[in-house]
């Protein structure tokens, strides 16, 4: 090499080495880095999956507009790039999204979404978090940062909610999966993740958050906000966001109002009588401790012989306090005659605030809002066997003689049943 060429290739070196030290996103900018922090934006629904329908909007179109305009505001930072899991209205199925995100080696996955309720009623902004311990602190952080950010525009902070399976399935090191599938997916995938519903879109107290797009910028620069704040992001030539900090942690609307955060406890439960029929009755002895009342207790068993499952609903004439209570829950018709396993036990207390119970190693491990709550011995004390399918039901008999009985029925079912997200 001639000395021309040394002394320009030493004053290349420099000058890059210059341009790293005094101007940082100039490497990262370029795609010299791979240090970047990589945030996958998962807009929810999607194709046939339309989400949430009000006010003339879809969802799904929500979700990818909200989740475009946040990628925009997050790569303004610098050593950050933000992938979308659907750039358009296709379906991807949430094995999928985990997938493209990891694909991507995404540090992060946070899937977009807006809210409704069953009541029309709730309103406000939640964040619901993976169960894995492995990252449940992190997340319990940005939700605590989000939740911040929401309150600060003047959202109602609807909580910070964890949620286990209530079909007992596990992760490699035991613990219990998450509920929902877009959070079990990327655990397993080896990422964090969060789903956000930003606000409801139900709620008339709401819609200038999602129905106009002055609404939408504030909801986009919240989320950004959070996400900066909390992995130290800056932009060229400023400090990195301050965090703003939730005044809130789990709750609810019902529980904002009535000053009340704390999930139920379910201490035990026994089969005290059933006739063995399918339709048919049965007798449930429950032990529980809750502040407010327990309004709906639901139960998942499977049956061991064709792996079937079904859900039956206590029959709570009002709401249970703290104590042992004697309930009563009737089986629909054309069950499966055989064996069938308590699986998992539901919860929910007047509040909205939810425990969820799954059977293992003989006990019920239970988990609430953030954290678990309680473990009780279980070794089949609710356990059952439908050993006859009949014409006639009990439930019809007493609905003909017992017109107190007939009421009950009827007042309580249809049940309403707890939330189930298809994410």
């Amino acid at each position: 090499m001639n000395n021309k060429k040394r002394i320009l290739s030493v004053y290349i070196i420099l000058w890059i080495t210059v341009l790293s030290v005094f101007n940082p996103i100039y490497v990262q900018a370029t795609g010299v880095s791979g240090d970047d922090l990589v945030i996958a934006l998962d807009p929810g629904h999607g194709g046939e999956e339309d989400g949430a329908n009000y006010y003339g909007i879809q969802e799904k179109d929500l979700n990818l507009k909200l989740a475009k305009m946040v990628q925009k505001k997050l790569l303004e930072y610098q050593g950050v790039n933000v992938i979308l899991t659907r750039e358009v209205d296709e379906d991807v199925t949430l094995w999928e999204r985990a997938n493209r995100a990891s694909k991507e080696g995404a540090d992060i996955l946070l899937s977009m979404h807006f809210n409704a309720s069953v009541s029309h009623k709730s309103n406000g902004a939640s964040v619901y978090i993976s169960t894995g311990e492995f990252y449940k602190e992190k997340l319990m952080q940005l939700g605590d940062n989000l939740l911040g950010e929401f309150e600060f525009i003047g959202l109602s902070n609807a909580g910070m909610f964890a949620r286990v399976t209530q079909m007992n399935g596990r992760r490699s090191d035991g613990s219990f999966d998450d509920y929902y599938g877009v959070l079990r997916h990327s655990y397993n995938h080896g990422i964090p993740a969060m789903i956000i519903e930003h606000c409801y879109m139900d709620s008339e107290v709401d819609k200038d958050y999602f129905n106009a797009d002055e609404g939408l910028e504030l909801l986009a620069q919240a989320d950004a906000n959070a996400i900066a704040a909390y992995y130290g992001l800056c932009k060229p030539n400023e400090v990195a966001q301050e965090a703003k900090h939730a005044t809130v942690f789990g709750a609810t609307t019902k529980a904002i109002e009535r000053n009340y955060y704390e999930a139920p406890r379910l201490k035990s439960i026994f089969l005290k009588e059933y006739d063995g029929k399918t339709p048919g009755m049965a007798t449930y002895e429950v032990e529980i401790e809750d502040g407010v009342g327990v309004s709906t207790i639901y139960l998942v068993y499977k049956n061991v012989v064709d792996g079937s499952t079904f859900t039956i609903y206590l029959n709570l004439e009002k709401s249970l306090h703290s104590g042992v209570h004697e309930v009563i829950a009737y089986f629909p018709s054309n069950l499966s005659i055989g064996e069938c396993d308590l699986s998992y036990v539901g919860v929910y207390n007047e509040v909205g605030l939810d425990a969820g119970y799954n059977r293992y190693g003989g006990q019920m491990i239970g988990y609430g809002m953030c954290d678990w709550l309680n473990s009780f011995y279980y070794n089949g004390e609710a356990d059952l066997n439908i050993m006859e399918k009949t014409n006639i039901s009990p439930i019809k008999t007493d609905y003909i003689i017992d017109n107190i009985r007939k009421q009950m029925v009827y007042k309580r079912m249809p049940f309403v049943q707890p939330k189930v997200f298809g994410r």
